[in-house]
């Protein structure tokens, strides 16, 4: 309470246009007291407080800074129940709260990029007008995460309307693989900040490596992704070479599926189910991931939990992957195989559970 009182009061002295000696004559005190107060070495009489929040024309409450500190309360509450909501699915409940504490705090940067998001995960064209209204309102933020999640939603928002010059306008604020805090970090803090760009290089690869297979004008044939895909598979494995993969078995999973679809387009049906195998295996894992400690010598000593990780969806890799197998045409050549039939009745098991 004393720093946040001696930051009020300075703040509420400089807001108000006023001076130490005019406070001090209004309480009948000394202007040295006043200035003790304000540098954080002393506390007014508990029989002052109304007197200084009468001359300021405020709140004792305010004037101690619980006002500030209910909110901070409020929204680390907010912030906690919004992220349970994505880690479930709930993008009804992300927009119920932040519509509420939208009400409570219209002004805070949390508040309107957490609403930012839902409303682009729940209907990104109809809330189009609403998005770039709340991005543009964070544009000038100082705050990076509010900024850059702007951008980024504000990108992707334009995007999804159709005006791919708009888009693009947002996509170049922010430049690829710029890095200042490199040439700035030291010692411990550096060699972390390095050894997370290699855990991160994985999930940046493979987002890149899903729009070039997905773009038909690349022409890859399907020897041509499965070979590419084998490659991205061994990346993982050099940059983990313990098995230390945490998180990244779901991102794993999803190439093995990919994998089995070349081979199977390809007509390698022992191959297809071998790699179906492992994408199970990584799904698996992925599923009964919680927490780990990283042993690999490039992200040594990195620590990582689950609920890091933002996910949401309310269906897991199992109901998931077992549509695709189901749907998709290129897996016919293996529909007539024993195998096939027993991978989705494991698959539908886990899908229940």
């Amino acid at each position: 309470m004393e720093l946040q009182i001696a930051k009020n009061l300075k703040e509420l002295r400089h807001q108000r246009g006023t001076t130490q000696d005019a406070l001090a004559a209004h309480l009948g005190i000394t202007v040295q007291a006043v200035s003790k107060w304000e540098r954080g070495e002393g506390m007014p009489d508990i029989t002052l407080l109304p007197g200084i929040a009468a001359f300021y024309d405020t709140t004792v409450d305010a004037l101690l800074g619980c006002d500030d500190i209910r909110r901070a309360e409020a929204l680390a509450e907010f912030e906690k129940k919004y992220h349970a909501c994505h880690n479930r699915g709930d993008t009804a409940g992300r927009l119920e709260l932040s519509r509420a504490m939208q009400k409570e705090y219209p002004n805070e940067e949390i508040v309107l990029r957490n609403l930012m998001g839902a409303l682009y995960t729940a209907d990104r064209k109809g809330s189009s007008a609403e998005i770039i209204a709340l991005g543009e309102r964070l544009l000038t933020s100082a705050n990076n995460d509010s900024r850059h999640t702007a951008i980024r939603l504000l990108c992707y928002t334009y995007n999804a309307i159709g005006e791919k010059e708009k888009a693009l306008e947002y996509a170049n604020m922010i430049p690829a693989g710029t890095d200042l805090r490199l040439a700035v970090l030291e010692g411990d803090e550096l060699v972390k900040h390095c050894r997370w760009h290699f855990w991160d290089a994985c999930g940046q690869m493979q987002l890149v490596l899903n729009y070039l297979l997905g773009c038909p004008e690349a022409g890859y044939t399907a020897a041509e992704r499965h070979q590419i895909r084998t490659t991205m598979c061994d990346f993982y494995r050099m940059i983990f070479p313990d098995g230390d993969f945490g998180f990244w078995h779901d991102r794993l999973g999803e190439l093995y599926f990919g994998l089995a679809l070349s081979s199977a387009e390809l007509g390698e049906t022992d191959r297809a189910f071998a790699e179906l195998e492992k994408m199970f295996e990584h799904f698996t894992a992925f599923e009964n991931f919680t927490v780990i400690d990283h042993t690999s010598l490039l992200v040594r000593g990195l620590h990582y939990d689950i609920a890091q990780s933002g996910r949401s969806g309310s269906e897991n890799n199992f109901s998931v992957y077992l549509r695709r197998l189901e749907q998709n045409p290129r897996f016919d050549s293996l529909r007539e195989d024993a195998r096939y039939t027993a991978l989705c009745a494991r698959l539908a098991e886990r899908a229940q559970a």
